[in-house]
């Protein structure tokens, strides 16, 4: 028994020593692990302590070397990669990252050198090898097992973890949930954060949530005001563009550009509504601002770092934007100038209430940057072909790609808003050439990933982007800072506008005084817990949503004619593209694009009898849609 004891002290300094070396990997120098070490030395025992957890089953095994050595492994391949990732963006690694493998995976040319990733994998072998030799060489203890005593130890071992976990969370040592998940990670170590991710998903169930509790949030914040009625000629078309990564460089204090990059949007922001928005995160997470402004929820109540997209969103509709101007009688679209499954938006906006879906793969005379993003001057003919698209009125909700990272440095990363500038200035000029009743939205999803800090900012923050409303209506110049979990209520009460769940418990709050705040938020975590999670009471026990029947792009692509010469298919249509792949009975072949009327492919596996047909397919993949067929081949 008491070797068992030893084993557990040998196997709580391994576990000390994975942890120096976890943090090391993530704070990249001695000295900061350190300041954490002496700084918060309960906080450092707590993480000490979760890091023996994945120890513990060495207790059960005969060979105790290769378990111990596994564990080990698995914890410091977590920090590197934590430490990675945090080269090229300002959020921490999380669980939720796992969910984003596939895209990471086609992102690696973007953010690495192949030296870099021939390095990567290199030592990625290197560690398997590793464990293969501990496991040919290291021999098993001679030791039979004693399942009761072994049992006994590591029971021991698991209640002093448990009981120091929960205690530490109960005393406030530790932070369960996270306002700001790269402060966390500095704060409160990277064992514990990231298990937090691991299973702390969703939003927990209020302990005052019942069936009254949310009548009374909706006596008190849902009730109609006055209710927006269409006028002919008075309703305007509404429409969103996310910015990626876009913001003021003025803000940074070290800016070393002289020449303004965007002297549009300042000029939309001094004379237009607008103001600061404080988004959910920085560097990295376009997602989650897309999320909190088109559903109107506050992404605080989720668990760290996740991804709805990722989650809920995957199995349950959610109200939105989308479907609040459907029900005033809008068409809604989404226009993305980047690839349709990043982040399962092919899937996701269906969800969201979305009836048409424009991505890069339905797009056309697409442009690069420098990095391999597609160019944000596409995006205005697909905005008019949305408006183009319906007859009545259109909610579009459109997101950029250009600024995205990695920047070679920053005044390069200044040049691709510049380009973004030019962007945003022709298609304000051109949506007021159409002298259609227009508000167009203009934000920032989150700020680039650079190293910077918060006191390096003019605003100190790290987390607020601007936000600037165009109009050509004569709305009210009304300056204010929002959440971006407020801006679509922000948007609709311009309008006077007072529908959706969200968006009007947005605005009844958003005219109290700053000291009902922790009532504010109470209410909001009941009701997105209930709409997401819950009975659904505040629509009466079932929600009134279903996911959109949701087309593939505005313009339809057509296939006409098609036949096999010479061991060639040729397919004669209208609007195809580069992403227009020839198939036979459904298996993509090698396609030649030849113009927007004719595509070419292999026909070496065509026979008689088999069909042809064109579908729209993505570098991953993954087939979006079939072009329209006007008669059989």
């Amino acid at each position: 028994m008491k070797r068992l004891w030893r084993l557990l002290g040998c196997l709580a300094l391994a576990a000390l020593a994975v942890n120096v070396t976890i943090e090391f990997a993530s704070r990249k120098s001695l000295p900061a692990v350190a300041g954490y070490l002496f700084g918060s030395p309960l906080v450092f025992l707590v993480n000490t302590l979760l890091v023996l957890a994945p120890f513990l089953p060495v207790f059960f095994v005969r060979r105790k070397f290769f378990a111990a050595a596994v564990a080990a492994f698995l914890w410091i391949a977590a920090g590197v990669a934590n430490g990675v990732l945090l080269m090229f963006r300002t959020t921490p690694f999380t669980a939720t990252d796992f969910r984003l493998v596939k895209y990471a995976a086609s992102l690696l040319t973007t953010y690495l050198t192949w030296p870099q990733i021939s390095i990567g994998g290199a030592a990625a072998a290197a560690v398997l090898a590793i464990c293969v030799a501990v496991w040919r060489k290291v021999p098993a203890d001679p030791q039979p097992v004693n399942l009761t005593q072994s049992a006994c130890v590591a029971a021991v071992g698991m209640a002093v973890i448990w009981g120091s976990l929960n205690l530490a969370m109960l005393s406030g040592l530790v932070a369960v949930r996270f306002g700001n998940i790269g402060q966390a990670y500095e704060a409160y170590g990277f064992p514990y954060c990231f298990a937090n991710s691991l299973f702390n998903t969703g939003i927990a169930r209020p302990d005052e949530y019942s069936r009254e509790v949310v009548a009374e949030v909706e006596a008190e914040a849902l009730k109609p005001e006055k209710l927006y009625s269409l006028e002919s000629n008075k309703t305007p078309n509404v429409i969103m563009v996310q910015l990626e990564s876009f913001f003021d460089p003025t803000l940074w204090l070290k800016n070393p550009v002289e020449k303004d990059p965007i002297p549009f949007f300042r000029y939309l922001v001094r004379d237009y509504p607008s103001g600061y928005l404080n988004v959910p995160s920085v560097g990295a997470g376009t997602a989650n601002t897309e999320f909190e402004c088109i559903t109107g929820m506050n992404l605080d109540f989720f668990g760290p770092g996740e991804y709805p997209y990722k989650t809920v969103l995957q199995k349950r509709v959610c109200e939105s934007m989308a479907y609040t101007m459907r029900g005033l009688g809008y068409r809604a679209h989404a226009i993305h100038n980047n690839e349709a499954t990043f982040y399962d938006r092919h899937k996701v906006f269906a969800q969201l209430g979305f009836e048409t879906f424009t991505p890069i793969e339905y797009m056309y005379r697409t442009e690069k940057n420098p990095t391999g993003w597609c160019r944000d001057e596409v995006l205005v003919d697909e905005v008019f072909k949305a408006l183009d698209s319906s007859v009545g009125q259109d909610f579009i909700y459109a997101i950029s790609v250009q600024g995205h990272g990695k920047y070679p440095s920053f005044e390069y990363y200044c040049e691709q808003i510049r380009d973004m500038d030019r962007f945003v200035k022709k298609l304000v000029y051109q949506l007021a050439r159409r002298r259609e009743p227009t508000v167009l939205v203009l934000y920032g999803d989150h700020l680039p990933g650079f190293e910077w800090s918060q006191e390096e900012m003019a605003n100190r923050s790290l987390y607020q982007t601007q936000y600037v409303v165009w109009n050509n209506m004569g709305l009210p110049d009304v300056k204010i800072d929002l959440e971006a979990y407020q801006l679509t209520a922000h948007i609709l009460n311009l309008l006077n506008i007072h529908e959706g769940t969200m968006p009007r418990f947005h605005q009844h709050y958003m005219k109290k005084s700053v000291m009902e705040k922790e009532e504010y938020l109470e209410a909001m975590e009941l009701l997105e817990y209930d709409i997401l999670y819950g009975g659904q009471e505040v629509y009466g026990g079932e929600s009134p949503f279903e996911a959109a029947k949701m087309e593939m792009g505005t313009v339809p692509i057509i296939q006409k004619e098609s036949a096999c010469y010479a061991g060639r298919i040729v397919v004669y249509g209208e609007n195809f593209n580069e992403y227009s792949v020839v198939c036979v009975d459904g298996k993509p072949v090698e396609t030649v694009f030849v113009g927007q009327d004719c595509l070419t492919g292999d026909g070496g596996t065509w026979e008689e009898g088999k069909k042809i047909t064109v579908q729209q397919i993505g570098r991953d993949k993954v087939p979006l849609g079939t072009a329209r067929q006007m008669f059989e081949p």
